[in-house]
């Protein structure tokens, strides 16, 4: 038999409690006031409610902002927060855009390019400011990379995949983003790219952030981009060089003896050797393995397959160079955890400026998870800080909670297990 029940007060995402008291006590809101500013002085709601509504929907399980409208009663009993309408968060971030670029290649190919200089700073001030990232740290290492993300919107232009889209390029440090420019689609990565890095920078340095290494794909083996890290950084670089015919000429004529090596599951050849590019001589990294056919290269004589990473790192040896190198697809990781956990993949707008905005609150919400996790993990056995977004919602987010009223006091309790533990004691006025 059932029986039903009034489920006044009641909620199936109590533990978001635990977070806002967590968000509260860590100042996020006046952060949000101090880089996107005050709305009109006749407005309901603030950028904070914005921010914290996509961060607490998101946390909840939602993917779009009329899942708002089903977790308002949830989110209503929250204290310094206003919950504002689905409509009412889509026209904030429209508040918060740019103006998209339009600039042409020598070639007369036109480039849509995005960027909002107030959101990347405060990506990377919530990064300080939640401790993800410390100022004046002097190993951090920038990871760049672009990402396509396919979608029908209205603007959106047809890129190598074959399929309509967006470009972003985005930054990474410990993969937390610090960056985010967007792109058209049918945009090349290599357009522009060193005033996309100068901008980058300047962010970073606003913030007191200097990156010792930079590492990137073959997208940014351009000449301007190592001359500007090599000359104007004084950092080092470790790029995956695009393999041409004097590069196979020089690896094949290297007087240096071939090292092995196990790098993971995989044996290789090793080697380095001197190749000016741009206005400099680096050092080109080289490793090499059998290839399955056993058909031989015209340039090289051999049978192999060859790779190569491009660096002014006189220092490590070739085998260090090429596992660091390799680290980069564990930050190609943010890529999946920004589509999936984070909803890059389900754009709400049908204009790439908008959907700019929405990347970075999603970015944002992201670093802001990152901290979450970290203090959870250390308060509960069941929960790692390594932790997707879904076991964080299944084992905190997901505990039935009830609000009352007692008194001049308002009173949620969580329900965990078979122990009812009063959490939130808020006094009212």
């Amino acid at each position: 038999m059932i029986e039903y029940v009034s489920n006044k007060g009641m909620t199936c995402f109590g533990g978001i409690h635990l977070v806002h008291e967590k968000i509260i006590s860590q100042d996020i809101i006046e952060l949000i006031k101090k880089h996107l500013g005050e709305r009109a002085s006749n407005a309901e709601y603030g950028y904070s409610d914005l921010f914290l509504s996509m961060c607490y929907t998101t946390f909840c399980g939602g993917d779009c902002a009329e899942d708002i409208n089903y977790l308002s009663e949830t989110f209503g009993v929250l204290k310094d927060f206003k919950v504002p309408s689905a409509d009412t968060i889509l026209a904030m971030q429209k508040e918060l855009s740019t103006e998209v670029q339009t600039l042409y290649s020598e070639e007369g190919n036109e480039n849509e390019i995005n960027y909002n200089d107030k959101l990347n700073a405060l990506m990377v001030d919530m990064s300080i400011h939640l401790g993800v990232l410390s100022q004046g740290e002097k190993e951090y290492t920038l990871d760049f990379d672009h990402q396509f993300l396919p979608t029908e919107k209205y603007d959106a232009k047809y890129g190598y995949k074959n399929e309509r889209g967006y470009f972003p390029g985005v930054g990474s440090i410990n993969n937390s983003p610090v960056y985010i420019e967007n792109r058209n689609g049918n945009s090349n990565v290599n357009f522009n790219q060193l005033a996309t890095f100068k901008r980058m920078d300047k962010v970073l340095e606003d913030n007191q952030i200097i990156p010792k290494r930079y590492r990137m794909d073959s997208g940014s083996y351009l000449k301007d981009i190592t001359d500007y890290i090599h000359s104007e950084k004084k950092g080092l670089f470790y790029i995956r060089a695009e393999q041409c015919d004097s590069m196979l000429f020089e690896a094949a004529n290297c007087e240096k003896d071939w090292n092995k090596c196990q790098i993971g599951f995989n044996r290789y050849e090793i080697n380095s050797f001197p190749y000016k590019f741009g206005k400099h001589t680096f050092r080109i990294v080289a490793y090499r393995w059998a290839n399955k056919t056993g058909q031989r290269h015209l340039i090289t004589g051999d049978a192999n397959n060859y790779l190569f990473i491009i660096t002014n790192d006189s220092q490590w040896d070739e085998e260090k160079i090429i596992r660091f190198y390799n680290q980069r697809g564990n930050s190609e990781r943010l890529f999946d955890i920004q589509n999936n956990d984070f909803n890059w993949k389900k754009l709400p707008f049908s204009e790439m400026q908008y959907n700019s905005v929405y990347l970075h609150m999603m970015a944002a919400c992201h670093i802001l998870y990152q901290s979450l996790i970290r203090y959870f993990s250390r308060l509960f056995q069941f929960l790692q800080s390594h932790h997707r977004l879904k076991k964080f919602i299944f084992r905190l987010i997901c505990i039935p909670a009830k609000t009352i009223r007692s008194g001049r006091r308002q009173i949620t309790k969580l329900f965990v297990g078979h122990r009812v533990k009063q959490f939130v004691d808020y006094n009212t006025s």
